[in-house]
């Protein structure tokens, strides 16, 4: 749990200012300066130390040992104390100015390390100290010149005059606090600290320089007062000057004094007398020097004592307090909000959706998932930067779909969240849905080109204090997956039911993942044959799943999921290195010349990995069998979906020698011309073309054309789905060559086909 040091350090600062300010002595202000510090800190010990003694602690006894131990704190001798009744506490010094000058010293329990927060806030703290000691002591002074003669009255003018001084730097001080406090932005703090270094000090020119985040070696004029814009503008990005003291100050940590050419006095454009004397005090952003605050003097005799060193370095410190606040403000935004599109992340959306259903005014509180359609595409064909020129646009069009109460976020990728708040019922929320549907649907113009997408958006509605935030966003998340399985650019409004067979896709996915390693596949074999001879020429390699629990499951069940997933790719690589092995077995044990081949088939993935090729390549070198045993299966939609990479594909396949076949042809909108292209050997009627050839004239004579033309392209023609004799004589008489069906047999396993093989080619057993 964080301490109230880090928490509300500005406040703690703040506090601390006005309660030394206000003692009446120096004794007081230790006192009280002690008590607060261990009270800032939840710490056992606090103490003000002053050379070679302590001058005030709390929390641990007033004897020698304990007066020696503080001081090797304070001397940096040792990072621990001993503290009666408590134990060993970590201890953390902070010099009130150099370490000359004393330390402000806590030692608590092992709770918590001293976080760069606290050290910070102990050096600001021990900074405020002095500045106010030093005024306390004017104040002393002043009253013991009291009593002395008429000639001490100009010395007395003089130190109420800097008793003035120091009250009007604590009341700048306690403004800057308060701006950080309440969040000013920026410049406006660094604004406050200049016009006050400046004012106080008298010099003409008063500069914040911060290092330049892109590159190191310049630093930044962030903030000036008192140098002329034409200057501003040519030093603004600058590179370390020899007699400049800003980089002296960046790279020593430490307040640096400097006589010459100093912040730009070089430049042309200054007009009238120019800077010839500069104090330059270093700034922190966290623990670390980042910049420096810099006042300069026309004056080449100006001369800065030791106060003003210690003013310069108090309103440093304020500088260094805003910047790690900014910091800290800045990690915040930007774990709060999506750096591309600006909207909510899902940090904050489900921070204001657990508020909305702890507090929602209406009736309904409801969630919108959204998943953009085809993104990958644009992503893939334009670039990133087109991707995310294209996330902008839709989080912008998603903002300008809701009302003014709801909010929007992305979720990462192309997943984007909508809280929408108090609505009365489900139709309003689908009427939202709709309208942002319709939005993202318009084109976007990106590199020179109009670009379309579709969303996915999956619904949910639940009352206020019903639900969890995480439990709504799930459910969304699945009537999303249901919009996208019924077809892009659809909104679905979810039910129990699409939980229950999500859930069962899930259990699905996760067993499919392990079945290889558990050896739950098996391949069947269905015989393509010779319609005039009724030899076996081919065997089709086909996937079966026995899943422990549930028995054997579709293919249509578990191929589709294998696909989105990518896990058809190991799955495919066993498959063909099976098939491979087990038509070498057939090779070896028939007569030469009547084993048949084995057709495996390729899904959409494996086309696209460039590896394909070797990967047969060493499926057939490893089981011995020839290319020409191998005939490797695509289906017309694959062909279709990418024709160069599908030529290219089917180029380094067919330099092995294997066969290539066309599957399910008819069913992808393609022709015969277009096919013309390929390297392909085979094309494979779809069972549909077959179904009624026997019953319907117009059917046969659509068949007997396909094979037509897959004979003038000199390609072997296969009739998939025969299941009864009338079709295999008219698909036999229009001269179609080959012929697969649950007429010749249904798929078996190996042993079943090694049977059908060896009782018609008499093979020996």
């Amino acid at each position: 749990m964080p301490t109230s040091a880090e928490t509300s350090s500005t406040q703690l600062l703040v506090q601390f200012l006005t309660a030394v300010s206000s003692c009446p002595d120096s004794a007081t202000a230790a006192r009280v300066a002690a008590g607060r510090v261990a009270a800032a800190f939840d710490a056992e010990v606090g103490a003000v130390i002053l050379p070679g003694r302590v001058e005030a602690a709390v929390g641990i006894p007033e004897d020698l040992a304990s007066t020696d131990a503080l001081l090797a704190v304070a001397h940096r001798e040792t990072e621990e104390i001993e503290v009666p009744g408590v134990g060993v506490c970590a201890a953390l010094a902070a010099p009130l100015r150099e370490a000359t000058d004393g330390h402000l010293v806590v030692a608590r329990s092992y709770i918590s390390e001293f976080s760069t927060a606290e050290v910070h806030l102990l050096r600001g703290m021990a900074r405020a100290f002095h500045v106010a000691l030093l005024s306390l002591r004017t104040v002393e002074t002043e009253r013991a010149m009291r009593a002395l003669s008429d000639r001490q009255a100009a010395e007395n003018r003089r130190l109420l005059e800097s008793l003035r001084v120091r009250h009007q730097l604590l009341e700048r001080l306690v403004g800057v606090q308060r701006a950080i406090t309440r969040r000013a932005p920026l410049d406006e703090v660094l604004g406050t600290v200049v016009d006050g270094a400046r004012g106080l000090l008298g010099d003409d020119v008063a500069v914040i320089c911060l290092v330049d985040r892109d590159d190191p070696d310049r630093f930044v004029h962030v903030t000036s007062r008192g140098m002329p814009a034409a200057v501003e503008a040519a030093v603004r990005r600058s590179r370390p000057s020899p007699t400049d003291p800003t980089w002296a100050a960046i790279t020593t940590d430490r307040v640096v004094l400097a006589r010459g050419p100093v912040l730009g006095s070089d430049v042309d454009a200054w007009p009238g007398e120019r800077p010839a004397t500069a104090l330059a005090a270093p700034v922190h952003e966290g623990s670390r020097p980042a910049g420096a605050l810099v006042v300069a003097s026309s004056a080449p005799d100006r001369a800065y004592g030791t106060e003003d060193q210690a003013v310069l370095e108090a309103f440093a410190e304020q500088v260094s307090l805003a910047l790690t606040d900014a910091l800290t403000l800045a990690e915040m935004d930007r774990a709060n909000h999506d750096a591309v599109t600006g909207l909510a992340s899902r940090r904050l959306f489900m921070q204001r959706l657990d508020e909305a259903l702890g507090a929602s005014p209406g009736p309904l509180v409801a969630v919108l998932f959204i998943d953009l359609d085809r993104f990958k595409m644009v992503n893939d064909t334009l670039g990133h930067a087109a991707g995310d020129a294209l996330l902008m646009e839709v989080g912008a069009r998603i903002r300008g779909a809701l009302r003014g109460r709801d909010s929007a976020a992305r979720f990462g990728g192309d997943e984007f969240a909508v809280l929408i708040e108090a609505v009365d019922d489900v139709e309003g929320v689908v009427a939202i849905a709709d309208r942002i549907g319709a939005a993202i649907r318009e084109s976007v113009a990106i590199a020179g080109r109009d670009v379309f997408v579709d969303a996915s958006i999956g619904i949910v509605t639940a009352p206020p204090g019903s639900t969890d935030g995480e439990s709504l966003v799930r459910d969304a998340d699945v009537a999303m997956y249901e919009a996208k399985q019924t077809g892009a650019g659809r909104s679905v409004v979810f039910d129990t039911s699409m939980r229950e067979r999500f859930e069962r896709r899930v259990e699905l996915e996760h067993d499919l993942r392990t079945a290889l390693t558990h050896d739950e596949f098996c391949l069947h074999y269905q015989p393509i044959v010779d319609l005039v001879t009724e030899d076996v020429v081919c065997v089709e390699a086909l996937l079966r799943w026995d899943r422990p629990g549930h028995g054997w499951v579709p293919p249509l069940s578990f191929i589709p999921v294998a696909e989105e997933t990518g896990v058809i790719l190991p799955i495919g690589d066993w498959v063909l290195r099976e098939a491979c092995r087990q038509a070498r077995v057939w090779h070896d044990a028939l007569p030469p010349g009547r084993a048949p081949a084995v057709a495996v088939n390729l899904s959409a993935r494996q086309i696209a990995e460039p590896g394909l090729a070797a990967r047969v390549a060493a499926a057939l070198a490893d089981s011995g069998l020839p290319p020409d045993g191998l005939v490797l299966e695509i289906t017309e939609s694959i062909l279709m979906k990418d024709r160069d990479l599908a030529m290219s594909r089917l180029g380094e396949l067919k330099a092995l020698g294997v066969g290539l076949a066309v599957d399910d042809f008819g069913t992808g909108y393609s022709s015969l011309t277009y096919l013309r292209g390929f390297p392909i050997d085979i094309l494979k009627i779809d069972k549909a073309f077959v179904d009624d050839v026997a019953d319907d004239a117009e059917a046969a004579q659509l068949a007997r054309a396909i094979v037509e033309l897959g004979r003038t392209l000199h390609l072997s023609t296969v009739a998939e789905g025969i299941e009864r004799p009338e079709q295999c004589a008219v698909m036999r008489d229009s001269a179609c060559a080959l012929g697969q069906g649950y007429l010749f047999s249904r798929p078996v396993d190996a042993a079943a086909l090694w049977e059908m093989l060896r009782s018609t080619v008499g093979a020996p057993r």
